[in-house]
This record gives C-alpha cells, structure tokens and sequence, in this order.
C-alpha cells in the first residue's frame, strides 16, 4: 500500500483538517464531489469555499478513525469531530479515491441527542 491508497488518502485528510489546513483541497480531484446532510457541493470552487467555511466557523477536529474498513477504492473511517463550541459529531465518512485523489466524499452524521 502506498500514499495514494484510499486508507492514506483518509488519513491525512483528517490529519489536514485537524490542522485547519485548507490544503485538504489537493487532496481531491477538480470535479469531486462533497454530500450529506442534504446538500451536494461539487468542483473545486464550491469545495473551497466549503472547506474555508467550515474551517473559520466550526473549527472541526475529528479523532483518529476508530474505525476504517478499505478497498482498492474506497474508504470508510468512523470519527469523533470535535467542535469549536464544545460539541461533538458522530460521522461516517465514505470516500471514493481515483487515482491518489478524492473522486467523492460522502457523510453520515448520527443524530445523538444531547445527553
């Protein structure tokens, strides 16, 4: 396995964005693709701007994966992300790399209720 594989693309786009590194945008191709939560943003542009955002307003630091299942193609990494504010997300994030970069990268948040 080398830097390029699905699993080493994962992690460092989680080590990028627990640095608040706005170079996870190299990390995916020129059209990818960014869904969840009902929203789709797609093309390198869009997901600037998305990454920007998310970065200057929630800060958004996820754990090391405690979970990643992997393929040839595909990753899928379970995170703890931590927020500026104190709270904390659930997620599942399913990416889709080809050719070193991300083709795709789809969330599934966990609507835990406050405890």
């Amino acid at each position: 396995r080398g830097m390029k594989d699905p699993e080493s693309i994962a992690n460092e786009y989680f080590s990028r964005m627990r640095k608040g590194d706005i170079t996870v945008l190299d990390l995916f191709h020129d059209d990818a693709v960014i869904q969840g939560l009902g929203m789709r943003t797609k093309g390198k542009d869009a997901i600037r701007e998305f990454y920007t955002n998310a970065i200057a307003s929630g800060g958004p630091q996820p754990s090391e994966p405690m979970t990643m299942l992997s393929d040839d193609t595909k990753a899928i990494a379970e995170v703890n992300i931590a927020l500026r504010d104190g709270g904390n997300v659930h997620a599942i994030d399913l990416f889709e790399v080809e050719g070193g970069r991300i083709r795709s990268l789809t969330y599934f948040i966990a609507d835990h209720p406050d405890e």
